[in-house]
């Protein structure tokens, strides 16, 4: 079957951008493997060896980064986006393309040595991106679909990337103008592998829900955290849930360390809890405070890390005020625990040379309600 009228449009743009281009270099996706914006939480857990990490009845506390996108441009009034599946005969890789306000764009996934991925994309001043770890593998379990935060560069917005679960067959994503696309991922890899798929977006918040299809009907539907630049999934809720709870932010910590400003929030919404900081951000499926009796501290930490400090932010139990922090060197600093969305949380920021140890937490009379160490 030959290809459609849009398809081979874009590709004309395609070769018309390169055609007097020196060919890729051999290391071109080392090159972009260094900058590379996709880290799964539970898969960068190992990264917390740099980090001093809040720990309560001696339990660790996973860490999880990612990274933050471009800030979302001022939204138009008036936009409109288009998706289309491969047309048979296409190029291998080829997950989708389509229009994206004035711009055409087309999104391919492909494999590289090292068994890892990479995406990229035509007509775009952003060429793409690789991930540092293989191609997921195909199954019927976790979240119907997971968004890997990235940018296109496109003129008319971005394209976002992500992967579904091996029973989803199309996604709908719904847009606050009332457009409805419907999404289907792409078996790039095979279907031993997950499939691929691409969703356009002149502005992430533009994109309000996205909805999962298997062959039998609706399997659940996500409303994405769009407040740094991407669209992020990392909680999925039931067909017919309320999209609850409300949105609630605060900032939770904030200061100079090392000679730079460093500033910590909490927002909480129907997406779950992100935690947002200068550089990154960490989202949670979490709506709720839901640890073991007793437990003080909540195990979902999270940290950023420069080369000389780090910032960590958490919850804490909605009894609890305050925590005194006390690091290697003896130094105590008082840390407030700020109230969100019927939820306590804080945030500290500390010297890679001199990490917090010891924490302490207390009520608002100045009762110590426990203590405990810090494992880094």
């Amino acid at each position: 079957m030959a290809l459609i009228d849009d398809e081979a449009a874009i590709r004309a743009v395609l070769a018309d951008m390169t055609s007097a281009q020196p060919p890729a270099p051999p290391g071109r996706y080392a090159a972009v493997r260094r900058r590379a914006a996709v880290h799964h939480r539970r898969q960068l857990a190992g990264a917390a060896a740099v980090v001093a990490v809040l720990v309560a009845a001696a339990i660790a506390i996973p860490l999880g980064l990612v990274r933050i996108g471009p800030p979302a441009p001022q939204a138009p009034r008036h936009y409109h986006v288009s998706v289309h599946p491969p047309a048979r005969g296409s190029a291998h890789g080829l997950v989708g393309y389509g229009t994206l306000g004035r711009a055409r764009w087309m999104l391919f996934v492909d494999r590289q040595p090292g068994n890892v991925f990479c995406w990229s994309y035509a007509a775009a001043s952003y060429t793409g991106d690789c991930t540092n770890w293989p191609p997921p593998s195909s199954t019927r379990t976790g979240a119907p679909a997971f968004m890997m935060t990235t940018e296109s560069g496109i003129a008319g917005g971005q394209v976002e990337v992500g992967y579904a679960r091996s029973d989803v067959t199309f996604l709908r994503v719904d847009y606050t103008d009332g457009q409805v696309l419907t999404v289907q991922p792409e078996w790039v890899f095979g279907s031993r592998y997950a499939s691929f798929f691409g969703i356009p977006a002149p502005y992430p918040a533009a994109v309000t829900r996205i909805i999962a299809y298997s062959r039998h009907g609706e399997i659940g539907y996500a409303v994405p955290f769009t407040g740094q630049g991407t669209l992020l999934t990392e909680r999925w809720l039931r067909p017919g849930q309320p999209a609850l709870p409300a949105p609630a932010a605060a900032e939770i910590g904030s200061g100079r360390i090392d000679g730079t400003s460093w500033r910590d929030e909490v927002r909480i919404g129907p997406w779950g809890t992100c935690f947002v900081g200068v550089g990154s951000y960490f989202c949670f499926p979490t709506t709720s405070w839901a640890a073991k009796p007793g437990q003080l501290v909540s195990q979902d930490a999270t940290a950023w890390v420069e080369s000389r400090f780090g910032v960590v932010s958490n919850e804490v139990s909605p009894q609890v005020a305050y925590l005194i922090l006390t690091t290697a060197r003896g130094q105590t600093t008082r840390v407030r625990a700020v109230p969100a969305g019927g939820r306590k949380f804080f945030a500290y920021a500390m010297l890679s040379a001199d990490q917090v140890v010891r924490w302490a937490a207390y009520a608002a009379s100045g009762q110590l309600l426990g203590s405990g160490r810090v494992s880094s």
